[in-house]
């Protein structure tokens, strides 16, 4: 089969085709070319023409919660059968929507090596290829303890074991989060996210750290974390060091955006006065990192560190939300379209040690592509509009 649209992105950062086609068979990318050359040289091949549209891989999005069912108003209606059902439409709203690739960084406990091993029964159908965390690594009290998509841990042989057991749940990485209650200290001491690193990695495993301000995102960066994610403010000084040591930064813009977004439109009409003391803090609190990410976003970039497209959904109400809201968001902050759209494909498939399998469009890979309504190489908001899904080569399933 060949599809064809006026504008290929191939997820590299740097090609864009005109006019051109990819000819698929056996699930993989065989060609990438001109659409008349690859008709002469195929003739016996089905031929789809997207039109004006724009076939780019199928995004990666690397940082999901797929299973987070806190702070919902019926909360305790989620029982262990509800969070899976959750999970599974949370999966199939993200390959719907052109995510045929997500790293989970934490849900209940279980859910995500569950989903993938019905996945490969057969019992389900139609999601993302999935990597995960299981549950997130905390300290006692820590954030989220209440959630059974964490477990508190405390000292180093705690953590030790702790990262043994999560391996041994399933999990593909290792994730902690170390930077919650107090702004100017880490949740973790040094020696434990040292500790975190070094287990993972000896049992050839990845590891993220959930650092939002330092001290916690230095002492993430000098523990070795393959992953920095949200790092609201990540320096230029943190990007060098991470660049150097092969660490990449996984912003998560768009969830704070959308929720700072909502309490600023009833400030703007009804005044400060109309949201309650809660609301208050949380809107100067948020006013703060969309600052932080504004003026922070492009130089922390532009020292070369790789950055990875997550955003940290889907939680009630941003069920919508995909990796194309937060590309937008990095090219609001200055970032070129189509050096956005490959953090969300050729830069996490290296991450994911799936380099040219995923996340490029490029003879030998896997063909999972993402067909979106408009030029995404200049406009791209043209991501928000997914009109097909090829999952290893096969068109999957969407509601009209």
């Amino acid at each position: 089969m060949i599809i064809s649209a006026k504008t290929i992105v191939t997820g590299d950062g740097v090609t864009v085709l005109r006019d051109s086609g990819v000819l698929i068979q056996d699930g993989k990318i065989q060609e990438v070319g001109k659409l008349t050359e690859l008709k002469q040289a195929h003739p016996e091949e089905a031929h789809v023409d997207y039109g004006d549209a724009t076939i780019l891989p199928g995004m990666i999005d690397m940082h999901v919660h797929l299973g987070f069912y806190k702070s919902r108003a019926d909360e305790e209606w989620y029982t262990d059968h509800l969070k899976a059902y959750l999970a599974l439409n949370n999966a199939q709203r993200f390959l719907r929507a052109g995510v045929t690739t997500l790293r989970d960084v934490y849900s209940p406990n279980g859910t995500c090596r569950q989903l993938i091993f019905a996945a490969q029964k057969g019992f389900i159908r139609d999601v993302p290829r999935l990597f995960h965390c299981n549950r997130a690594l905390i300290i006692t009290g820590g954030i989220d303890w209440n959630f059974d998509g964490t477990i508190q841990v405390d000292g180093v042989e705690e953590v030790r074991k702790a990262v043994r057991r999560e391996i041994h749940e399933g999990a593909h990485w290792i994730k902690t989060m170390t930077s919650w209650r107090t702004p100017d200290a880490s949740e973790f001491d040094q020696d434990e996210l040292d500790m975190m690193v070094h287990e993972s990695h000896r049992l050839r495993h990845k590891a993220a750290g959930h650092a939002s301000r330092d001290p916690a995102i230095q002492m993430c960066i000098d523990a070795g974390f393959d992953t920095i994610e949200h790092g609201t403010h990540l320096t230029p000084d943190h990007g060098k060091q991470m660049l150097k040591n092969g660490q990449a930064w996984v912003p998560t813009m768009y969830v704070y955006k959308s929720l700072w977004q909502r309490l600023h439109d009833r400030v703007t009409a009804n005044g400060l006065e109309s949201l309650n003391a809660q609301e208050k803090r949380t809107y100067g609190a948020y006013t703060k990192t969309m600052e932080a990410y504004k003026n922070g976003f492009m130089p922390a970039y532009n020292t070369g560190v790789m950055v990875l497209a997550g955003t940290d959904c889907p939680f009630d109400g941003l069920e919508y939300a995909t990796v194309a809201w937060e590309m937008a968001c990095m090219v609001e902050f200055g970032l070129e379209p189509i050096k956005a759209i490959a953090t969300a494909t050729s830069n996490p498939a290296k991450m994911l040690d799936m380099e040219g399998q995923i996340g490029i469009l490029a003879p030998g890979a896997i063909a999972d592509i993402a067909v979106a309504e408009g030029d995404a190489s200049v406009d791209i908001t043209a991501l928000q509009r997914i009109c097909d899904v090829y999952q290893g080569g096969k068109k999957i399933y969407r509601e009209v």
